[in-house]
């Protein structure tokens, strides 16, 4: 015991010594390792956020080109129903607006930058207001929308069903190109005149598209556009 203790006395130091680095060696790996898994956080983050900006610009886009043609739809029913209450004449350019009465217009958007993050752990994203943003456009706004969409979609294809066929040469002749340009052709203009079915679709129709667009498309777009800058500043202050 007295051995043990005089070279505890004698070597001390040098026990001391081996004892702080195999601390600091323990330590630095532990720190080593942390900066490690957090660059590598903060990177699959920072391309999360990259992503979903990316999808959500093209997805207003998309937005902003379903509101101009819902907005060629609300002139071509305003424009129709005035000319049938007027007890205006039939023309052959009246057939493009007819088209535009009604409208299958179907908002395409992407989200998978976002399931990403939900499939990894949302605290992945590790800016809380940033993390709740994002919840509130895709998880409420998108959703909200959606619904709303296909309550849309399903008016459209009723009144393709039942208030067509009876009316009209043929619908969904639409030419192909970039927007929903076609014609339809009505069987008997003047008898649309005191026809109150297809009076009542359309006002009704134009209710519900100036409402679709007012509010259901404008928040979308708004709530979009400001998740947007958003990101660009969040992505910028990582990125550095």
């Amino acid at each position: 015991m007295k051995r043990i203790l005089s070279t505890l006395k004698e070597k001390w130091p040098e026990y001391f010594l081996e004892i702080l680095v195999l601390v600091i060696g323990i330590y630095g790996a532990f720190e080593l390792a942390n900066y490690g898994e957090t660059r590598n956080r903060k990177r699959a983050e920072l391309e999360i956020l990259k992503g979903c900006k990316t999808e959500l610009v093209t997805d207003l886009a998309e937005i902003n080109f379903n509101m101009d043609e819902l907005r060629k739809s609300q002139y071509a029913l305003n424009l129709i129903l005035e000319i049938l209450e007027k007890d205006g004449s039939y023309h052959d350019s009246l057939a493009f607006h007819f088209n535009y009465t009604l409208l299958p217009i179907h908002f395409i958007h992407s989200t998978s930058s976002f399931e990403t993050a939900k499939s990894r752990g949302l605290d992945i994203i590790y800016n809380t207001d940033i993390r709740n943003k994002l919840i509130a456009v895709y998880d409420s706004q998108y959703d909200f929308f959606l619904k709303a969409e296909q309550e849309e979609l399903a008016e459209v294809q009723y009144n393709m069903r039942y208030i067509v066929p009876e009316r009209f040469e043929s619908g969904y002749n639409f030419l192909g190109t970039d927007g929903f340009e076609g014609s339809m052709v009505p069987l008997d203009f003047e008898s649309l005149k005191t026809d109150q079915e297809y009076l009542y679709f359309i006002k009704t129709q134009q209710n519900r598209t100036r409402s679709y667009i007012g509010y259901f498309y404008e928040n979308l777009r708004k709530s979009v556009a400001s998740m947007i800058i958003d990101l660009e500043i969040e992505i910028k202050r990582l990125d550095r």
